[in-house]
C-alpha cells in the first residue's frame, strides 16, 4: 500500500503532469458539450471553401494570410466538415500554446512554479475570449498562438541548453516566423522575446550585461529581419494585392502623425478601457442572472459544478507539488509583472491600432487572445503580492478559475442552443424551396442566429441550394439593415464579391425571407402576409419585392447536406407549415389539407397565427368555409394582433366560386376580422 501512494506521488508530483492537470480543467471548460457544437460566424467561409474541394481556391481566399491556406489544405482531408474535430483540433493548439508558454516561464522563473502553473491555467480559460466553439475558424488563430508559445519555449532552451543552441533556435526562427504569416493577431507579442532572453540570460553585473545586451540582440536579430519583410509585405505590397479597403487598417496608428495629441488621448483611453475590463470588469460576466438561476436552469448548476470540482482539483495539485517560496517581493515579481504589462500593451496595439477595442462588438472577444497572455500574469502577479498567506491566494485562484470554468461553460451552451436553431432554420428553407432560379438574391432582417453573421449568408445559401458550389455563388443573402435604401425598388442590381468570387443578382430576382429566433416559422414573403405585426418595418419594404417565381420544383429537390447541417430534424410543425405554404404556391390544395389532417394528428399548433394562412386558403378554395373559419378565429386567438391579414386574406377569398355558404362567411369574417370595434 505504501509503495502504490508513493508511486502515485512520484506521478504527481512529475513535471509532465502539470499538462493532464491543465487538460483536464480545459476538458471541464470547454469539453461538456464538445459534440453538440456546429458551424457558426466565420466558420462558414472555410466550410464553403471545403466544399469547393479546390486547393487552389483556397490559396486565393486568404492572400492576406497566406500560410492560413496550408492549415486548410492540410486538414480538410482528415477532418472533412466534422464540428466535434475541429473542435478537437482547435482545443489542443489551444493547450499546446498555453503549455508552451507555461514552460518557458517556468525555465527563465523557477522559483516562481506556484504562479507560472496558476498562469498558465487561467490562460487555458480566461473568460474574456468566448469564442472556442468557433473551432473551424479559429484553427488557424491557434496555430499560430501554438507556435507563437513554442517559439517563445525554443528561445529560452537556446539559452539554457547551449549544446543543442541551433537546433532550439532554428526551430525558434521557423515556428516564430511562420506564426506571423499564418494570422497576425500575436505578432505584437514578438517583443517578448528579446526580454524574455534577457531575463533567461539573468546579468548581474556590468560586464554582464554588456554581453546579453549582445546575446540578446544577435537572438533577436533573424526575428527583426523576419518582422521587416512582414510590415513591408503588409503595409506596402498587400494593399495594392488586394485592392480596396483595408478592413485592418491601422487608422488610429497613422492618426498619430496627422494629429498626435487627440490620437494619443484617444489611444490611452481605448488602453485604459480595455485594462480595466481583462483585470476587473470581465469576471463580473460570471454573476449575471442567468448564470446564477440554479433552481431553473440545468446549465447554470452544470456550469458552476463543472469549475468548483475541477477547481478544487487543480488546485489541490498546485498546493500539493509547490513548496512555499518567499518571492513575491523580490526582483522576480518586478520582472514577471513588467512582462506582464508588456505583453498586454504589445498584445492589444495592433487592435487598438485599427480603432477597435476588446470589449465593444458582437464578435470583438477574438481580440483578448493576445493582450489575455499580459492579463493573466498581471493578474495573478498582483494576487501573489498583495495576499500574504498560501491560503488566501489559493482561494482568490480558486475563485477565478471556478468563475472561467462556469462562464466557458455556460457560453459554450448558448453555442449548442444556436446551433439548434440554425439547423431548425436551414431545414425550414430546405422543406420551403425545392430549387432555386440561379442569380436569386434571398433578403432577410440581420443573421439567421445571433452567432451567425449577415455577410456568412452566401456561404450558407449556396450550401444549401447550389449543388455542387461554385467560386462565383449563384445565389446570396442580403441583410435589409446593410442594404441601401434604393434597394427596396425593382430592377435595382444586387452584387456581392465575397472573397475570390462575385455574385450578380436584381431586386426583381428576389425573394424575401422571415424568420424568428423565438420560435416561429421560417417564412417566404408573400402578399397573403402583408400587415403581419411581426415584420420589421423595413422587411415590409421587402414584401413587394419578393418574387416567388424564383422558387421552383426539381426533380431532385434540396436535401442539406447532414455532414455539414446536421441530420434532418424531427418534423414539427414548422415542417408541416413549410410544405403547407409551397403546396400553397402550387397551388395544390389537397396536399395542403392533408398536411392539415397529419399536423392536428399529432396535436401540432404554430406559435404564430400568421402560419395558420395556408391551411386556412386551402379549406376556402375547396369549399369548407366553416374550417377556413374555424382556423381564422384560432390564428386571432394565438396572434390577436393579425386582424390585418385575415382581413386582407378573406377579402380575396371574395373571388373564390362559391354558394351561399361562402357569401355567409365572407359577411362573418368581414364582421370579425375587418370591422374596428367602437368605443
Amino acid at each position: 500500500m505504501r509503495s502504490f501512494k508513493s508511486n502515485i506521488e512520484r506521478i504527481i508530483n512529475h513535471p509532465l503532469f502539470y499538462p493532464a492537470v491543465l487538460l483536464l480543467v480545459g476538458l471541464a471548460a470547454y469539453g461538456i458539450l464538445l459534440s453538440r457544437s456546429g458551424f457558426y460566424w466565420d466558420d462558414w467561409e472555410s466550410v464553403y471553401l471545403y466544399a469547393l474541394h479546390k486547393p487552389e481556391i483556397i490559396l486565393q481566399y486568404f492572400n492576406e494570410r497566406p500560410l492560413s491556406s496550408l492549415i486548410y489544405i492540410f486538414l480538410f482531408p482528415i477532418t472533412k466538415m466534422t464540428p466535434m474535430l475541429w473542435l478537437i483540433i482547435a482545443f489542443t493548439l489551444h493547450w499546446g500554446g498555453v503549455l508552451g508558454i507555461y514552460y518557458a516561464l517556468d525555465k527563465v522563473w523557477p522559483e516562481r512554479i506556484y504562479q507560472n502553473r496558476w498562469i498558465g491555467i487561467l490562460l487555458f480559460v480566461f473568460p474574456a475570449f468566448l469564442q472556442q466553439p468557433v473551432a473551424l475558424c479559429y484553427s488557424r488563430h491557434f496555430t499560430s498562438f501554438a507556435l507563437f508559445g513554442f517559439s517563445l519555449l525554443f528561445t529560452v532552451l537556446a539559452i539554457k541548453d547551449q549544446k543543442h543552441f541551433w537546433l532550439w533556435v532554428s526551430f525558434s526562427v521557423l515556428f516564430g516566423l511562420a506564426q506571423v504569416f499564418i494570422i497576425e493577431y500575436f505578432v505584437g507579442l514578438e517583443i517578448l522575446r528579446p526580454l524574455i532572453t534577457w531575463f533567461a540570460l539573468r546579468p548581474q553585473n556590468y560586464e554582464e550585461k554588456k554581453s546579453a545586451l549582445r546575446k540578446t540582440l544577435l537572438l533577436w536579430a533573424p526575428f527583426v529581419i523576419g518582422l521587416a519583410i512582414y510590415f513591408g509585405w503588409r503595409f506596402f505590397y498587400l494593399p495594392f494585392l488586394i485592392g480596396g479597403g483595408d478592413p485592418n487598417n491601422p487608422q488610429l496608428l497613422k492618426a498619430l502623425f496627422q494629429s498626435p495629441i487627440n490620437s494619443t488621448l484617444k489611444f490611452t483611453a481605448l488602453i485604459f478601457r480595455d485594462l480595466w475590463y481583462m483585470l476587473f470588469a470581465v469576471w463580473a460576466g460570471g454573476f449575471s442572472a442567468d448564470k446564477l438561476s440554479f433552481l431553473h436552469s440545468k446549465i447554470a448548476i452544470i456550469s458552476w459544478s463543472s469549475g468548483i470540482i475541477a477547481a478544487i482539483l487543480a488546485g489541490l495539485y498546485i498546493k500539493r507539488t509547490c513548496r512555499e517560496e518567499n518571492n513575491s517581493r523580490n526582483n522576480s515579481f518586478l520582472q514577471i509583472l513588467f512582462f506582464g504589462l508588456v505583453a498586454f500593451l504589445a498584445g492589444g496595439i495592433p487592435v487598438w491600432a485599427t480603432n477597435r477595442q476588446i470589449n465593444d462588438g458582437k464578435w470583438s472577444d477574438r481580440f483578448a487572445l493576445a493582450p489575455m497572455l499580459g492579463a493573466v500574469i498581471i493578474i495573478v502577479s498582483v494576487i501573489d503580492w498583495l495576499i500574504r498567506t498560501r491560503n488566501q491566494k489559493q482561494a482568490i485562484l480558486s475563485l477565478l478559475l471556478v468563475v472561467s470554468i462556469a462562464v466557458q461553460v455556460f457560453n459554450a451552451n448558448t453555442f449548442r442552443q444556436d446551433w439548434v436553431l440554425q439547423r431548425s432554420i436551414y431545414w425550414q428553407l430546405a422543406w420551403r424551396i425545392p430549387a432555386l432560379k440561379p442569380g436569386t438574391a434571398i433578403i432577410g432582417t440581420g443573421t439567421f442566429t445571433p452567432k451567425s453573421s449577415y455577410y456568412d449568408g452566401v456561404y450558407i445559401v449556396n450550401l444549401l441550394f447550389d449543388k455542387p458550389v461554385k467560386l462565383n455563388p449563384n445565389y446570396d443573402y442580403f441583410d435589409i439593415y446593410h442594404l441601401n435604401p434604393t434597394n427596396f425598388t425593382i430592377n435595382q442590381p444586387l452584387t456581392s464579391s465575397p472573397r475570390s468570387g462575385k455574385f450578380v443578382g436584381n431586386t426583381s430576382q428576389a425573394i424575401g425571407v422571415y424568420f424568428d429566433w423565438v420560435g416561429g416559422c421560417v417564412r417566404l414573403l408573400d402578399p397573403v402576409y402583408t400587415g403581419d405585426p411581426s415584420f420589421a418595418e423595413n422587411l415590409n419594404n421587402v414584401l413587394p419585392l419578393s418574387n416567388l417565381n424564383q422558387v421552383i420544383t426539381s426533380d431532385s429537390p434540396t436535401s442539406p447536406d447532414p455532414a455539414i447541417f446536421g441530420p434532418e430534424p424531427s418534423h414539427d410543425w414548422c415542417y408541416y407549415f413549410e410544405k403547407a405554404d409551397l403546396a400553397r404556391q402550387l397551388q395544390d390544395w389537397e396536399t395542403v389539407i392533408q398536411l392539415d389532417s397529419t399536423a392536428e394528428s399529432k396535436s401540432l399548433k404554430p406559435v404564430l397565427g400568421a402560419e395558420y394562412i395556408p391551411f386556412i386558403e386551402a379549406f376556402a378554395q375547396t369549399g369548407d368555409w366553416p374550417k377556413a373559419y374555424e382556423l381564422s378565429l384560432s390564428a386571432q386567438e394565438i396572434t390577436p394582433e393579425i386582424k390585418t391579414i385575415l382581413c386582407n386574406n378573406w377579402n380575396n377569398y371574395a373571388g373564390i366560386v362559391g354558394d351561399q355558404k361562402k357569401t355567409d362567411y365572407l359577411a362573418k369574417a368581414s364582421t370579425k376580422f375587418c370591422v374596428n370595434p367602437t368605443h
